[in-house]
């Protein structure tokens, strides 16, 4: 039987209690509430290599990313990481390691030349975000800024790019990357984002 999460539980015991909504929101926050930078890197072209040459073929390449990105969030101060399928999730104590992150994530993809297929290069999408959420642990964290995060990378950031969300950019403190600024609707929430141009090296 998998094991419940720490904020699942957190709600489950506080509704067994008796307390109201508003309570069971407020103990939530106290209890698991965190600000962090969070990273969402998804790969680019696992549903048309899966199907092409097969899971394993792309799972061993996935591999492969993964162990160079460990290496790499490490250096910039990751406070923790988890894997599923063909993405990977990060936390970071500021914006600005998560950016250095993700153009460092590209820049050796890039630079050793891990190939998808004997013509396609493996490369990622990248979407940073900064805010408050919930922290479940090993599960990661959860809110409406993780959500538009794991929605810029998955489905709107392209091959090699990265995407901040607009809290990530404007908590940016060290790094002014050059961006492009963009307005667009996700699941019929307008959202406000930027490109950083330098995401793919060119």
């Amino acid at each position: 039987m998998r094991e419940d999460s720490v904020i699942y539980s957190t709600i489950k015991a506080a509704e067994a209690e008796g307390l109201a909504a508003d309570a069971v929101d407020r103990r939530v926050w106290e209890r698991h509430g965190a600000t962090c930078a969070m990273l969402a890197l998804d790969s680019s072209g696992m549903t048309r290599v899966t199907r092409a040459q097969g899971i394993v073929h792309f799972l061993s390449r996935y591999v492969q990313m993964r162990d160079l990105a460990q290496a790499i969030l490490g250096r910039h101060g990751c406070l923790a990481w988890r894997s599923f399928a063909d993405n990977l999730f990060a936390e970071f104590p500021t914006t600005d390691a998560a950016l250095a992150a993700a153009l460092e994530i590209h820049r050796t993809l890039r630079d050793r030349g891990i190939m998808l297929t004997d013509t396609e290069p493996y490369r990622g999408c990248i979407a940073v975000g900064h805010g408050r959420v919930l922290d479940n642990g090993a599960l990661g964290v959860l809110g409406d800024e993780m959500n538009i995060t794991a929605k810029l990378g998955e489905d709107i950031a392209t091959a090699g790019e990265t995407l901040l969300t607009e809290s990530a950019y404007r908590s940016l403190t060290h790094a002014q990357p050059s961006v492009e600024k963009i307005e667009l609707t996700i699941s019929t929430v307008a959202v406000t984002c930027y490109r950083v141009l330098a995401s793919t090296g060119k």
